[in-house]
């Protein structure tokens, strides 16, 4: 039997009668009685409107502690039928004699039949308020219970509430007192303020409701809009899901690179198992994979559309018990929502929201998790777009290679960790195209920015994931090899891009072929000189490669080869 708070705890506040007296006027049916009935029920009435959003177990203590105190009563209870017709839950209950109801189940089909709350049980199903004198009453468990404990009859008064839920408030007499005489106005009047409390209530409470869900939507967005990192905005908005809102669980899945696999990014659970469960969840965009791509979360993004509530797994048809691991065991119901940063685009992300009972799901929930997904697709949108325009500011628009500032920034970062290693060394490679000008004459720009999108296209995709070729202006390009073992690796490096350059490229019906000059600055670990210096060292030697291109053996030339002034001797 569930119990509503502890009147201890919550002590009536109106001065209850002396006990042990039950004056004339408190149960009489004169006028002294009829008005501090009145005045009774009207303070009550004021308990109502002034704890409008509390718990209604409270505020029916409250009201029942007060019905104890001025009428002098054994006990009053206040409960509600449990959905499904389960039994009664009891709310409220005050009074002297409040043992005879403790210790009994509810739920227990007994106490319906003939246990301590049939009458309760009794009035609900006739819907009307119901008088027993338990001197006159036939012999059942809780008439004999009830002159145990010396009393002498019962008021049951059921009401409803806007939802359909159904209470019962519970009046009990001494054996040689009176109940408090209701009209049947007065007793109408009373069932209609019951109700219209509740209604209030659940009008306020939808009302508190909605504002927090606002104020949880407002938080998600400025952490979405202030968080630098998509994963560490994602694990602030599912927290705030679960703090805010009474879902029990909410996380975010990302597709895993070049696969079908789905991997949580972010998550957030009150149930500590479900969390651990969840953490080690395989999910796949593979239908035909059983369980992993058979999850709700699957068939959303495939779907490209919001679906929920339902479970998150189908029910396991498979004789053997599933791996917890790879099927977590059911929490309630869930619904997804699939991410996007455009309309025709493919989902991003899944927004996974999870809950004991999907009546939580209601149309408040609904619209608030709605509001939600569509930040957070806006948020990665901002970010793409941020993302797009970083990459312009240090990319070269013809080739799509980085440009001048981000070799820089990349050479810079690249030095510092060429610093701390003693064993290889890196390589700047500063080179341009023999024969450009003449191709760029000859056949026109739209020709020559061909020739340099194919030429940058061919090198890019022969690099190291640790090397970085970048456009420096015109025909001019910058190589970084980095952990470079010596120098006859560096030069197999250097032979294997003029290869690549020099091979014939095609404008049209025409094939043209251009070749190279190249200037190599090798910097050992521990040099103590900048990025700048470096790209002039390169550049000198550069510069004498090109002087030499009639009588060179190769056409690299390395920047210690050359005199103190930073000039080759051609007589070598």
């Amino acid at each position: 039997m569930s119990m509503g708070n502890d009147p201890a705890s919550s002590p009536p506040r109106f001065q209850p009668l002396r006990k042990g007296r039950s004056p004339r006027h408190a149960q009489g049916q004169g006028r002294d009685g009829h008005n501090l009935l009145l005045r009774t029920l009207l303070d009550g009435y004021s308990l109502f409107l002034e704890d409008i959003q509390g718990p209604a177990g409270r505020v029916f203590q409250n009201f029942a502690d007060l019905l104890v105190g001025r009428l002098d009563l054994p006990l009053v209870m206040v409960s509600t039928l449990l959905p499904d017709d389960q039994g009664l839950q009891i709310v409220a209950l005050s009074g002297r004699a409040a043992a005879y109801l403790r210790g009994f189940d509810s739920g227990d089909e007994r106490q319906r039949g003939g246990g301590v709350l049939y009458p309760a049980c009794a009035a609900l199903r006739q819907d009307a308020p119901l008088r027993l004198k338990i001197a006159t009453t036939e012999a059942l468990p809780w008439v004999e219970r009830a002159r145990r404990f010396h009393l002498g009859g019962c008021l049951q008064i059921p009401f409803q509430d806007d939802g359909g839920g159904r209470w019962v408030l519970s009046l009990y007499c001494h054996e040689r007192g009176r109940l408090p005489h209701f009209s049947a106005s007065l007793t109408e009047q009373l069932r209609k303020t019951l109700r219209q409390f509740l209604e209030r209530r659940s009008d306020a409470r939808e009302l508190l409701r909605l504002r927090r869900y606002q104020s949880a939507a407002l938080r998600v967005q400025q952490e979405l809009l202030r968080e630098k990192s998509s994963e560490s905005s994602w694990q602030r908005l599912v927290e705030i899901l679960v703090n805010e809102t009474p879902v029990s669980s909410a996380w975010v899945a990302a597709r895993k690179s070049n696969t079908s696999l789905l991997a949580i990014r972010a998550l957030a659970s009150r149930d500590a198992s479900h969390l651990q469960t969840l953490q080690g969840l395989d999910l796949s965009l593979d239908p035909s994979l059983w369980p992993q791509g058979q999850s709700f979360v699957g068939q959303a993004w495939r779907e490209r559309r919001p679906l929920g509530p339902a479970p998150l797994f189908p029910p396991d048809e498979t004789p053997a018990a599933p791996d917890p691991r790879r099927h977590p065991p059911p929490l309630g119901s869930a619904m997804v929502w699939p991410i996007f940063i455009s309309e025709n685009s493919e989902p991003r992300a899944a927004l996974v929201v999870e809950a004991d009972h999907s009546q939580w799901f209601n149309e408040a929930l609904r619209n608030l998790l709605t509001q939600i997904s569509e930040s957070f697709s806006l948020s990665l949108e901002q970010r793409e777009y941020q993302r797009r325009i970083e990459n312009l500011a240090l990319m070269d628009a013809l080739t799509r290679l980085p440009n001048r500032r981000y070799l820089e920034q990349w050479l810079e970062e690249s030095l510092a960790r060429n610093h701390h290693n003693a064993h290889n060394c890196l390589a700047i490679c500063m080179l341009d195209l023999d024969g450009f000008k003449a191709v760029n004459d000859h056949y026109g720009h739209a020709a020559g920015d061909h020739l340099l999108q194919e030429i940058a296209a061919r090198v890019q995709q022969s690099l190291r994931s640790n090397d970085l070729f970048a456009r420096w202006g015109g025909d001019e390009f910058v190589l970084v090899m980095e952990d470079m073992p010596d120098r006859r690796h560096i030069e197999e490096a250097l032979n294997k891009i003029r290869l690549l350059i020099e091979d014939p490229i095609g404008l049209g019906t025409d094939t043209v072929k251009v070749g190279t000059s190249m200037g190599v600055c090798v910097c050992a670990g521990g040099s103590q000189e900048n990025a700048a210096g470096f790209l002039r060292q390169a550049d000198s030697a550069l510069y004498v490669s090109k002087r030499r291109k009639g009588c060179r053996s190769r056409v690299w030339t390395f920047s210690d080869e050359l005199d103190a002034g930073g000039k080759d001797d051609l007589t070598r």
